[in-house]
Parts: C-alpha cells; sequence; structure tokens
C-alpha cells in the first residue's frame, strides 16, 4: 500500500466559453515533459511554482499521481490514423460517400488556440460533447482522436451553433477525416446533442449554450442543492431525457470533468476511477462497499489535505475553491487514464518506488 502525506499546494484556471489551452510558461514542467502534457493549469497565484517544489519533495502515491510522469502514462500522444474501418465503408445499405470538405467560416472560430482532451480548459458544452464521444463504442484512442478533430481546424466545432451550421454533412466531414468509427450514426448524434443543449438552453441568455448553467439550474429545482450525489443524478436525468444519444455513461465523464466548474455536483466519482484508486491505497474496501458517493468523499478529502486546500470550503464560489476541485478532477483524470491504457500495474510499481 502506497503512503499518502499532506502537502500544500495551490493552482486554479477558469474555462472561458471557447475554451482555452491549458498551458502557462509560468508554471513549471518537469524535466524530459513533452509539449503535449498539460501545465498544471492556468496560474492565478504566484506561488505555484514553489508550491510544486513542495509536493515533489515528498514521496507518496497522490505526489506521484500529480506528476507529468503520471499524466504522460495515463495520457500519451494520440496516435494519426491507421485505416480503421466503418461499416459505412464496407458496401450494403449502411454505404456512404465521402463527405466533401468543410471549414468553418465563423471568423473567430480558432480563437483560444488548439484544444484538446483533457489538456485544455473546455466549456460546459465542449466537454459534454467529448462526454458523448468518449462513451462510444469504440476504443478510447479513437474518441480522442475525434475530439481532437472536431475541436480544431477547419472545423473548430466549439459551440452547439458551430455543430448546427455546419450540417450533418460538415459533421460527417471531421469524423470521416478523424478516421474514426461509427462516423454516419455519430455525426446525427452531434446534431442531436446540439439540438438538445439548445432547446434545454433557449432563451436563457447569450452563453447559455456554452456554459450548460440553465441545465444545472434545472436540476437543483428538483432536489437538495446541498446533496452533491442527488443533482448529479438530476443533471443525468434532465440531459439523457433531452439528448438523444446521450446516455449515463457520457454524462458521468462530463460530470467527472464539470465538477471544477459546479461546486454542486462535487465530490463525483465513478466506480472505474474509485476501484484504481484503491490499488494505490488511497481508498481501502471498507470505503468502497459503502457507496461511491462515500468513496469519492473520502478520496477528495485526501487530495484536498495533500494540496493544502480546506475541503470545507470546496462549494464555495470562488476562484480558490475551483482550484481545490481541479486538484481532485486531475486526480480522476490519471487515475482514469491509467486503467484505460493498461498502465495500472506500472503506476503502482512506480509510484511505491518513489515511495521508499
Amino acid at each position: 500500500m502506497v503512503s499518502t502525506r499532506s502537502a500544500k499546494q495551490h493552482n486554479d484556471g477558469d474555462a472561458s466559453d471557447q475554451g482555452t489551452k491549458r498551458s502557462s510558461p509560468a508554471t513549471k514542467s518537469e524535466p524530459g515533459a513533452s509539449a503535449s502534457e498539460p501545465a498544471s493549469k492556468r496560474t492565478k497565484t504566484s506561488a505555484l511554482d514553489e508550491q510544486q517544489k513542495e509536493l515533489e519533495a515528498h514521496g507518496d502515491a497522490l505526489t506521484w499521481l500529480h506528476s507529468n510522469t503520471a499524466w504522460s502514462l495515463a495520457h500519451p500522444d494520440i496516435p494519426s490514423g491507421q485505416g480503421e474501418q466503418d461499416t459505412a465503408d464496407q458496401g450494403g445499405d449502411t454505404a456512404r460517400d465521402p463527405p466533401a470538405s468543410y471549414t468553418n467560416p465563423r471568423k473567430d472560430a480558432g480563437a483560444g488556440g488548439e484544444l484538446g482532451y483533457p489538456n485544455s480548459d473546455l466549456s460546459g458544452f465542449q466537454t459534454l460533447m467529448c462526454g458523448m464521444l468518449l462513451s462510444k463504442p469504440i476504443s478510447h484512442t479513437l474518441g480522442l482522436r475525434a475530439i481532437q478533430t472536431l475541436l480544431n481546424e477547419p472545423y473548430f466545432f466549439r459551440s452547439a451553433k458551430d455543430l448546427l451550421d455546419a450540417g450533418n454533412e460538415g459533421r460527417r466531414a471531421a469524423l470521416w477525416e478523424a478516421r474514426t468509427q461509427h462516423k454516419e450514426k455519430t455525426a446525427t448524434q452531434l446534431g442531436s446533442l446540439a439540438e438538445g443543449v439548445t432547446a434545454l438552453c433557449e432563451g436563457k441568455g447569450k452563453d447559455a449554450t456554452d456554459t450548460l448553467q440553465p441545465i444545472l439550474d434545472q436540476a437543483l429545482e428538483n432536489c437538495d442543492a446541498k446533496d452533491a450525489e442527488a443533482v448529479a443524478e438530476q443533471v443525468k436525468k434532465v440531459l439523457t431525457a433531452q439528448v438523444n444519444g446521450l446516455g449515463p455513461g457520457g454524462v458521468d465523464i462530463f460530470l467527472r470533468r464539470m465538477q471544477a466548474q459546479w461546486h454542486q455536483v462535487f465530490p463525483f466519482a465513478d466506480q472505474r476511477a474509485l476501484d484504481a484508486a484503491a490499488r494505490f491505497g488511497l481508498l481501502d474496501d471498507k470505503d468502497l462497499k459503502k457507496g461511491t458517493a462515500h468513496a469519492a468523499q473520502v478520496l477528495a478529502k485526501s487530495v484536498a489535505e495533500h494540496v493544502g486546500f480546506p475541503f470545507d470550503e470546496a462549494h464555495d464560489e470562488g476562484e480558490e475553491a475551483e482550484c481545490g476541485r481541479w486538484w481532485f478532477v486531475r486526480t480522476l483524470d490519471v487515475l482514469i487514464g491509467l486503467d484505460i491504457e493498461k498502465q495500472l500495474d506500472k503506476a503502482v510499481k512506480l509510484a511505491n518506488s518513489d515511495a521508499k
């Protein structure tokens, strides 16, 4: 079992409507870290470098999980297409001709630079789109490549309006370029996602379809706002009922990321992440048997203590609280990534080695 130790660290960031790449020249990177690794979020405190150094002085599970080494192992570079075949390429009733090329005509379509998952600060809508794509019955790599292609040049599908304006043929063009599978069905479902979100947020303000705040507000009307598990279930109920093609798994991925912005659903973790945390000794069998809500609470408290953030302030509205929640999100991102990449055994050995 890997030991844990409390150490102070702090960091913060926000998400603009169009999303921003998570990078900062003021953020420290480990020697040898690749450019694809995320910085420790955009700095909103001058103490970040000192805090990072303090964490690195300790040898324990959470320190290792927060390192660039762990991130690289959990999130390797996305390979280019290898000629993956789709049923739509193989004849029969599902055969389709390749779509014409498409370029987003919006003048500021590329504002915010290149975006990716999970390296970038994404808007609520972008995060939901990622959740939908990653929950599809395709490999994780294909899902990530589809996200990378859709969010960036020449498509820049960064809002519900972008997807709707592109039409089904524009969405098909992006998915064909991504060389993913189930392209035809996914193109239709992306349109349904944009339509569903637009309907849920209609008349709620200019940025509503980006922030998705009306969806959270609707969920809060039907449950105790202080019950994170109940709020998460209500968000899931609203989205799966109104968006064709979006299932509970896609909403789980969405909530795992959005809890940094939506304190009402914090702490949120699915069983897969919690099981991975147990491999590092961060949870025990008793925690897991008490359910995901309890285990998520235990893990979140450990992360908060480790980075020096008061857990009882995690539901505050300000940037300090968002920072504390973000560290929990990062921890989950690494745990999930290690499991998906089948690197858990190696990671546990590396973390144990660092702890000695």
